[in-house]
């Protein structure tokens, strides 16, 4: 099955952490539905903050500033909207990375916690519309996770509003309020209600055994501390109504210490690095505790905490007084009574599902003697709202989980769906080209000395000498360059050192019969690896079927991404153009270093020719020229019979990376469990990689092989012979050239060895790059 791919919209991991409880909770259980198959857009307003502090790699972080999303992503999206059937127009507004990303992007979730609300604004009612207008505008479906919205009496709002929220997949309503608003403008068909879905974010064990190891060597907290969360945003509102927010919160706080309570003041919005008030209660938290007369019973942490930290925190409190909406719902979560000081209708539709909604205090009227008097009637009423909280607590847990019971629903019928236009692959059916598969990883080797000789990231050496040094292999069947007497060769054998596996850690480009050695495999003691490209991989598979004994014996067949084989006189002739001669030479490496890398040549006395990898060996081979006939037509590109197969990433967002990555494709649980152990080992450093980005690092070999190929009928007569080929009506026409050149040259290669000679290898390289281009459209 393809990857699901989930933009999520208007929240973020750093500022406002009720936004980032409800993307851990989303992203954990779609995690938990779709695992590896899982690839999340987060479409953020704090790009570098939310890059130091996402705790999953298949996360992408796309920069969605307000800015960027209004002033430049909704003009081009209206545009894409008016010109995406012209392809150059389309190519030119997708080079935009919001519109790019959304292109990439089966649906969009809006997890706003609060939008279309009159008393949000201008401004801020039209950021929630545009948010939804931009992916709706490239035809990308949007949902909109549990939110609060109206009323919607002012017309700006209601117009904007009855414009996009019809036309929304799914409207999940947190509370009854937000479903009679949405009802009176007339939006009942695409709306459910769900409870708020940070209410099933998921503890943090290690954070829960940290917060309570503190708990026990600090005697602050005890039996009578009470959580105050503080809000920047109900200063601001307060401010304008001439309520000295600040001031009565201190007082508040002292007053409590007075009765003997301890305070935890608690900021449920923080960017550490920023003095700005917006999703940001640092300062006034700071402000309040300046102005307490007695610290010792109070604490304050001047940092950002972790959506469960917070969560944690609250967890040790008695009560809760909490002016931020979601420090509500970690209280609620927790089980702990929490009195709300809030300004919008959102709090109370939340309480009301506790029916609790009686302990929510306008801030309109908010002063230190008001505050006082509601808490202590609060308190009194502990035992009843205790009861509540227990009474309720299975319901609102059970109607939060219906967020992801309903966006689930509405992802799978998307995913079914195809692409966006016409693709020269099928990213719809990677197992086509990928074969089944457990994950897609990429990475490369942490021991830097193993990437020094490798072709790409050292994956393949780093894994089996993991392998070796665990006692799961006792050797592993490699192979490596040889020369002797100035005459290149291979060596095949089982190392059974890390040294020598070490010895074999770059990519040979020439064709070995490497099942003629088959031998050294019968006659070993003990557990082997093997590596090798797939048509051998093959072929040791049909053996190991009639010989028992060699199936038992080889433990892990590790594979290598191969687009064709090659005879070694297509690295001869590459010698030959480079002025580079094998006589008194040791080896041959055929790439190291960065991206395409040089190929070298090491001499008895210790120096070393390089030549460039990408202008002779790589033009050759690429051009087809020198390549096995039977290559031409083989489609097992990621070499289907291993356990894991490994390949280089050719992806332009790769190329400047400092450090080379491998990727590769795991096919069994056993190989994926190992895998991870050497990742947890330190041995390899590991991220998540798509299937379709995996399918598209290696789309030219993909198209020649699934495209062009399948497209001509098998080849006529005997070897020596003009292959006839017969074009297919599906076959684009670049398609078809590429593919008639390619046998071509692979045919005079074969006959005109003498006069390719003569041909310098510059032209062959940009006639070779002419090839790619068409297999690139």
């Amino acid at each position: 099955m393809r990857d699901v791919v989930i933009a999520i919209t208007a929240a973020s991991y750093s500022g406002n952490k009720g936004a980032a409880a409800m993307l851990q909770s989303s992203i954990r259980q779609l995690y938990e539905k779709y695992g590896e198959r899982l690839n999340i857009n987060l479409m953020s307003v704090y790009p570098q903050e939310d890059k130091k502090q996402i705790p999953w790699d298949f996360i992408k972080i796309v920069s969605c500033k307000p800015e960027q999303l209004l002033f430049i992503a909704f003009p081009l999206a209206v545009l894409y909207k008016v010109f995406h059937f012209c392809p150059p127009i389309k190519r030119l507004l997708l080079k935009n990375k919001i519109l790019k990303a959304y292109y990439n992007t089966d649906v969009v979730l809006d997890e706003a916690g609060i939008s279309f609300v009159d008393s949000r604004g201008f401004i801020m009612n039209t950021y929630a519309f545009v948010c939804a207008a931009v992916p709706m505008l490239m035809g990308v479906p949007v949902m909109k996770y549990s939110q609060a919205m109206g009323t919607f009496h002012s017309f700006w709002n209601r117009f904007l509003a009855k414009w996009i929220l019809p036309k929304m997949q799914l409207i999940c309503a947190r509370g009854k309020g937000t479903l009679e608003n949405l009802k009176e403008i007339g939006v009942e068909k695409n709306v459910k209600l769900c409870a708020d879905g940070a209410f099933t974010m998921a503890d943090d064990p290690k954070v829960l055994e940290k917060i309570e190891k503190e708990v026990q060597d600090d005697s602050f907290f005890n039996e009578k501390v009470i959580g105050l969360s503080v809000s920047s945003v109900v200063q601001k509102k307060c401010n304008k109504l001439g309520i000295d927010y600040q001031q009565i919160m201190t007082d508040f706080i002292d007053q409590l210490n007075q009765d003997g309570w301890n305070v935890l003041i608690i900021a449920n919005g923080a960017r550490i690095n920023s003095q700005k008030p917006r999703n940001n209660d640092l300062p006034i938290c700071d402000a309040v505790y300046a102005g307490v007369k007695n610290k010792e019973m109070v604490r304050w942490y001047h940092k950002e905490m972790d959506a469960e930290e917070i969560r944690a925190y609250i967890g040790t409190c008695r009560f809760l007084v909490a002016s931020r909406f979601h420090a509500m719902i970690g209280a609620l979560q927790q089980k702990v009574p929490v009195l709300l000081v809030g300004w919008s209708h959102k709090y109370q539709e939340v309480l009301d599902f506790f029916d609790l909604g009686q302990y929510a205090i306008d801030f309109s009227n908010l002063t230190t003697e008001s505050l006082r008097k509601e808490f202590d009637k609060f308190i009194s009423d502990e035992d009843t709202i205790r009861r509540k909280l227990e009474k309720h607590y299975d319901e609102v847990i059970q109607s939060s989980l219906k967020n992801m019971v309903y966006a689930s629903e509405i992802i799978d019928r998307i995913v079914e769906q195809p692409y966006h236009g016409k693709q020269m692959l099928d990213y719809k059916n990677p197992d086509k080209y990928l074969g089944k598969h457990i994950a897609c990883r990429k990475g490369y080797a942490a021991d830097e000395t193993i990437r020094a000789q490798a072709a790409s990231g050292g994956m393949v050496t780093a894994f089996l000498c993991y392998l070796l040094k665990t006692g799961r292999i006792d050797g592993a069947w490699v192979t490596r360059t040889k020369i002797c007497d100035g005459q290149l060769s291979y060596d095949t054998f089982i190392a059974t050192t890390e040294k020598e596996i070490r010895s074999a850690s770059s990519s040979i480009y020439m064709n070995m019969p490497l099942l003629k050695h088959l031998d050294m495999v019968r006659t070993f003691k003990g557990k082997i690896a093997v590596v090798m490209t797939p048509c051998m991989l093959r072929g040791l598979d049909a053996a190991m079927k009639k010989e028992p004994e060699l199936e038992e014996k080889i433990a892990f067949k590790l594979g290598l991404y191969c687009s064709g084989n090659h005879s070694k006189k297509a690295t001869l002739l590459s010698l030959e153009q480079s002025h580079v001669t094998l006589d008194h030479a040791v080896r041959l490496f055929y790439r190291r270093g960065h991206w395409r890398g040089q190929s070298s040549v090491i001499y008895e006395d210790g120096t070393e020719k390089t030549f460039s990898y990408t202008k002779t060996i790589c033009a050759y081979k690429n051009a087809y020229f020198f390549e096995k006939r039977s290559c031409m037509t083989c489609q097992d590109h990621f070499a289907l019979a291993a356990d894991i197969s490994f390949g280089d990433i050719w992806l332009k967002e790769m190329k400047g990376n400092p450090i080379k990555h491998t990727s590769c494709v795991i096919r069994n649980m056993k190989t994926y469990h190992i895998y991870q152990e050497a990742v947890k080992a330190g041995v390899i450093c590991d991220s998540h990689i798509s299937d379709r980005d995996m399918i598209r690092s290696q789309k030219r070999a993909l198209v020649f092989k699934f495209t062009c190929a399948p497209a001509k009928k098998a080849y006529l007569g005997k070897k020596g012979k003009k292959a006839e080929l017969i074009a297919d009506d599906a076959c684009r026409w670049n398609h078809r050239l590429a593919f008639h050149l390619a046998e071509k040259n692979r045919i005079y290669s074969e006959e005109h060895y003498d006069k390719l000679q003569k041909i310098p290898y510059i032209f062959i390289y940009y006639y070779m790059c002419f090839i790619r281009v068409l297999l690139s459209f």
